[in-house]
């Protein structure tokens, strides 16, 4: 009888949204210079969490933490990852002008570091307006 209590009350709070079976990540957007900046929202199985934006270092870097031909340790995911499993929501973004964020300026090269600060917020914004959080924490690479 209480397995059944259980499950029912589980099947509830799932209904109502406060908690997913697993961590979902979904694709997420901000507005660049030409195009739109791209990156990955990794949800934990809760609610109203904590979102921390994974700001990749210099260098040709992805969201994952890959650089192509040279690295495939794919740190931030796995960081992002272990974060999810802790109740935290992570973003991890492509850098403007590389990645899937290729298209938001024509030279990837001639970035300056007050384009990327633009772009951090720009990305606090849109993680803001898209999970509602009041606050994310920025984490650097």
């Amino acid at each position: 009888m209480l397995r059944i209590v259980a499950a029912a009350a589980l099947a509830l709070v799932l209904a109502a949204g406060l908690l997913r079976a697993a961590p979902v990540e979904y694709e997420i957007e901000a507005p660049g210079p030409s195009a739109s900046l791209k990156g990955a929202l990794l949800e934990p199985a809760a609610v109203q969490v904590p979102v921390v934006l994974i700001i990749p270092g210099s260098g040709h870097v992805d969201r994952n933490g890959d650089s192509p031909k040279i690295l495939k340790a794919s740190s931030y995911r796995l960081l992002s990852e272990a974060l999810a499993k802790r109740g935290v929501a992570t973003v991890r973004i492509d850098k403007r002008g590389m990645f899937p964020s290729a298209a938001a300026v024509a030279d990837a090269n001639a970035v300056t570091m007050d384009d990327y600060a633009a772009d951090v917020h720009a990305w606090v914004d849109a993680v803001k307006k898209t999970t509602g959080a009041g606050c994310v924490w920025l984490l650097g690479a």
